[in-house]
């Protein structure tokens, strides 16, 4: 009988070193751009077809590292995969300069386009459900919150202050904050033409906030942890605010306020932490004082800006910059038990006219991954509580605001965040714009059911806790579980909601079992269906596959292992030339999911 040989263990020639090498390091390297190019640079030297591409001396050096690392060891994949398990930190670092040099940032464009396109697709961002984390990005929306700190005319402060009037720290923040920058005159000016710290301060910087915190949890950060915050980020994740056939100057515009946002947020200092210090008099030990103090601290520190300019160097504007949250903000986000989702169409609501929507679906979200964790999710709402969330004009009277306290609720139901909601107890108009009216109307408890979607997604969230034993997996079945159960609506004065589902509620999803397809329709006569290979793949076959299993296209690119755009070509036919790699990759990744079926 024949002796096996691992393949693993063979000698590899140049052209398999160099697809071994393309393998493995995409396991440790996230930028699914740059593997595409260096796949295809790969491709057109094996397959010696030269034309238009161009070469990369960081994939050239990224070989030559290899090689150096493997010493006197035997050039086989199982060596290779060895010396990325173990050295590929300082693999990366070592490439990343000829990276930069073979892929330079272009002013319209931005390199988190993977991050971006994987919370469109999956419509919500990943940020923290931390309540003390929710007041500090409230804190940056309230500039009317903000007083003058000292004699200094550009130091204001405010307290940063729960529902119920508690104080959980203090915010300050210096209008007059300039940034340290070797800036043109052109430069400068524009930087300075940035809105102020309060005007720019506004739901529309809450949104920036969140998206930056995103990112950092997801986009590609250099050696010095900064992400490369680009304006196109905001646009394409905030996109029904920007109509894509609008002109340049609009476009300029949006840019402009993104940009100001930025700037704002990062001269915005936070403490939330109050010591106290007791001095005593040596002369007489029975004496002493006590002092306060705080630690205040930058919410994000702000690297390179990248100006940008046109073909005939005419200045265009500030569009990017190297941002960071500081060790304030990353305390919350590096916590992985305190990671939820917030859905998309909080950023996508009107900072302005839809300002109650865009607010109740922040503060919706935290509250909703905090008691399906304590097992209280369809404990009611005061109405108190979700009014001073909303925060209304002090203008805004009596049915004014009951109409659009509703319409927001009704909006979030609409955009199949909320599933049902209903006050518990009937509402009494007569007693709206008498005497004690606003008590009665804060004294209201309104039940608030989130989608089965939402739930779902924070279920997967919260499974990871189960296995740390961080909370009661009995817990968390019983509240997904009770969300497919009818809800019983009481009537509300004159609006009330239906009992029956509506197009606009979620139903959970149907098992896989139920939607089992074949990857492609059976011949007739009982034939059997021909072997499934790289040459008898179809793009047909993955798309089935995806829709069989609800997965998105990041996600099955993800579980396949190959990048986000390169399967987006294949299943829209747009792959000029096949590369056998990937298809051997998408042909055993449907394997896999036929032999899990059965």
């Amino acid at each position: 009988m024949a002796e096996y040989i691992n393949p693993n263990k063979l000698a590899l020639s140049e052209d398999f070193f160099k697809l071994a090498v393309l393998e493995e390091v995409q396991r440790y390297f996230s930028n699914n751009y740059i593997i595409e190019e260096w796949q295809q640079y790969v491709t057109s030297e094996i397959n010696q077809t030269f034309d238009n591409q161009k070469a990369y001396r960081s994939f050239d050096w990224l070989c030559e590292i290899v090689r150096s690392l493997l010493v006197s060891k035997k050039v086989t994949q199982e060596n290779i995969r060895e010396v990325f398990r173990k050295h590929h930190t300082y693999v990366l670092e070592q490439v990343s300069s000829y990276i930069n040099q073979d892929f330079p940032l272009d002013v319209h464009l931005s390199v988190n386009e993977a991050a971006v396109q994987f919370a469109k697709e999956e419509r919500h961002l990943v940020s923290s459900m931390d309540y003390q984390f929710h007041l500090v990005r409230n804190i940056v929306t309230q500039p009317k919150a903000f007083v003058a700190a000292s004699e200094a005319d550009d130091l204001f402060q405010a307290e940063i202050k729960d529902s119920k009037g508690n104080i959980h720290g203090m915010a300050r923040v210096n209008v007059a904050g300039g940034m340290d920058m070797p800036f043109t005159d052109e430069e400068q000016e524009y930087w300075d033409k940035l809105r102020t710290a309060f005007s720019a301060m506004d739901e529309m910087t809450a949104d920036i906030f969140d998206i930056i915190c995103f990112l950092f949890l997801f986009a590609p950060k250099d050696e010095d942890g900064y992400l490369y915050f680009h304006s196109n980020d905001a646009l394409k994740l905030r996109s029904n605010l920007v109509d894509p056939n609008s002109s340049l100057e609009v476009r300029e515009r949006d840019r402009f306020n993104i940009m100001s946002r930025v700037k704002a947020l990062s001269n915005i200092w936070i403490s939330l932490k109050e010591g106290e210090v007791i001095e005593v008099d040596e002369n007489d030990l029975k004496e002493s004082k006590k002092y306060k103090y705080r630690d205040f601290q930058k919410m994000f520190e702000v690297g390179k800006v990248r100006a940008a300019y046109d073909e005939n160097d005419k200045f265009l504007g500030i569009y990017a910059c190297q941002i960071k949250p500081t060790s304030l903000l990353t305390s919350f986000l590096n916590e992985n038990k305190r990671l939820g989702i917030i859905d998309l169409s909080a950023l996508e609501f009107h900072p302005v006219r839809q300002r109650p929507e865009k607010r109740l679906a922040r503060y919706l979200a935290t509250q909703w991954f905090i008691r399906l964790s304590k097992n209280n999710l369809h404990q009611p709402f005061m109405v108190k509580t979700l009014i001073r969330e909303i925060d209304f004009p002090a203008r805004m009277r009596g049915l004014d605001m009951y109409d659009r306290f509703v319409k927001a609720l009704d909006e979030l139901t609409n955009k199949g965040i909320v599933r049902d909601w209903h006050f518990t107890d009937p509402v009494d108009f007569s007693l709206f714009g008498r005497t004690g009216w606003l008590s009665y109307f804060y004294g209201l408890k309104v039940a608030i059911t989130p989608s089965a979607e939402m739930m779902e997604k924070n279920k997967r969230k919260l499974s990871i806790l189960q296995d740390q034993h961080q909370v009661d997996s009995s817990t968390v079945n019983q509240m997904i579980e009770s969300l497919s159960q009818p809800v019983v609506i009481q009537q509300a004065g004159y609006r009330s909601i239906e009992q029956q589902d509506s197009p606009l509620r979620r139903e959970p999803a149907t098992k896989a079992s139920q939607l089992s397809l074949p990857l492609s329709e059976p011949k007739k006569n009982d034939e059997p269906l021909p072997p499934l290979t790289e040459e008898s793949l179809t793009a047909e076959m993955v798309i089935q596959e995806r829709e069989r299993r609800g997965l998105s296209l990041a996600k099955a690119a993800k579980e396949i292992g190959i990048g986000y755009n390169t399967l987006k070509r294949f299943e829209n036919k747009e792959t000029k030339r096949r590369n056998k790699k990937n298809d051997m990759k998408i042909v055993q990744w449907l394997k896999k999911s036929l032999i899990l079926e059965d």
